[in-house]
């Protein structure tokens, strides 16, 4: 049997990530109603760095290789995560896909999004920039988060059985899907300029 290793450009501990992986698997445990698409779109990017899964997005193929040691590595170089997030990126902020240029200057070929969903988008984009270090928060609410104290940053999906979602639900929930489109759009116009200042 093979162990997991983790590709060396991954940036959290292995420990961060298993955590992140097993929340992840435990959420879409709970059911269709329980899940929300940004959780499937954690689990998606996840399972495409642990388990050599097609990517979350473009859903590119990239097999893994097994290693002298005995352990397993996902085929998912530094390039392709990062085109990856960028495709992600995109699609979570409703903007432009990367142009003919920037699948150059990404190092990969280009393919297009084959996920049109905003909020999937943006939970794959979330973890893939947490695990190529662009940020430093999880991309889902762990054990980790409740230890140290930090609340959950969507309260309205906990503690509410499903047919309980009334007119303040649906609120809280719209409330939550915009400003993480427009925390997307924040960080693709800041992206977009850097590479068009340095083209």
């Amino acid at each position: 049997m093979s162990t997991l290793a983790l590709p060396s450009w991954v940036v959290p501990e292995f420990d961060a990530v298993m955590e992140c992986e097993r929340v992840a698997r435990r959420r879409l445990g709970l059911g269709q109603r329980a899940v929300t698409a940004r959780d499937i779109g954690v689990t998606a990017a996840l399972a495409w760095l642990t388990l050599g899964e097609v990517s979350p997005i473009t859903r590119r193929a990239s097999p893994g290789e097994h290693r002298p040691d005995g352990s397993w590595t996902a085929g998912v170089s530094w390039e392709l995560a990062r085109a990856e997030s960028w495709v992600a990126l995109c699609v979570a902020a409703g903007a432009p896909e990367p142009r003919a240029e920037d699948w150059r200057r990404l190092g990969v070929e280009p393919m297009p999004a084959a996920v049109d969903d905003v909020e999937f988008a943006y939970g794959a984009w979330r973890t893939l920039a947490w695990l190529l270090g662009v940020r430093e928060d999880f991309p889902i609410y762990t054990s980790w988060h409740r230890a140290t104290g930090i609340r959950r940053d969507r309260t309205h999906l906990y503690g509410r059985r499903p047919a309980e979602r009334d007119a303040a639900w649906r609120g809280a929930e719209q409330a939550a899907r915009d400003q993480a489109q427009a925390d997307a759009r924040r960080y693709w116009a800041h992206v977009r300029a850097r590479v068009d200042a340095t083209a």
